[in-house]
């Protein structure tokens, strides 16, 4: 009995370390490669000059989709619930180690990211609006990407941030996303 305790303990433990971080680890540890599509205008270009393509001729562009940051309405919780706290602070972490050790290492030259950053960002008053704008810039860590590399970042609203146009074209949201976003 105590092997069977002991068997199922270890593969719990095994488990639990791989979720939380050999899963991160591991992939980076057997690298992907980008797909280097070259346009034909910097082919031909770098063709006629050299004679050759260039190694770096390419743009690396990573893709984001659908973050849908967890709120009030995720769940239909309190705003500032206990239980609201804790699935925002480990689905957070989760993004975020995501993102640092999937997506970083292969240094993008652009990362696109495309919608839907909340949950529900339409019916989230301007403090919370604000709250998740914050908690989505560190998740991503979108302030020392901007600081300290040369990696470009580009955002496209989606229904789940302003709602739909046809509805919501003129609301104070769609305002605030453009304040905040489109610099």
């Amino acid at each position: 009995m105590w092997n069977l305790t002991l068997v199922l303990c270890l593969i719990w433990a095994a488990s639990l370390l791989y979720g939380e971080m050999f899963a991160f680890w591991l992939p980076s540890m057997w690298t992907c490669s980008w797909p280097h599509h070259h346009s034909r205008f910097s082919t031909s270009i770098s063709s006629a000059m050299h004679g050759v393509d260039q190694p770096g001729d390419y743009v690396k562009v990573a893709v984001l989709t659908d973050p849908q940051l967890m709120d009030k309405t995720s769940l239909r919780l309190a705003p500032k619930s206990l239980l609201l706290e804790i699935a925002q602070f480990y689905t957070d972490i989760f993004m975020r180690r995501a993102f640092l050790s999937s997506v970083l290492p292969f240094k993008p030259d652009v990362v696109l990211f495309l919608g839907d950053y909340f949950d529900g960002g339409p019916v989230l008053s301007d403090e919370e609006w604000d709250e998740s704008r914050r908690r989505f810039r560190h998740i991503f860590d979108l302030n020392m990407l901007q600081r300290t590399t040369n990696i470009q970042v580009y955002y496209l609203a989606g229904n789940h941030d302003i709602g739909y146009a046809a509805v919501h074209s003129h609301m104070p949201q769609v305002c605030s996303y453009v304040i905040h976003h489109c610099k």
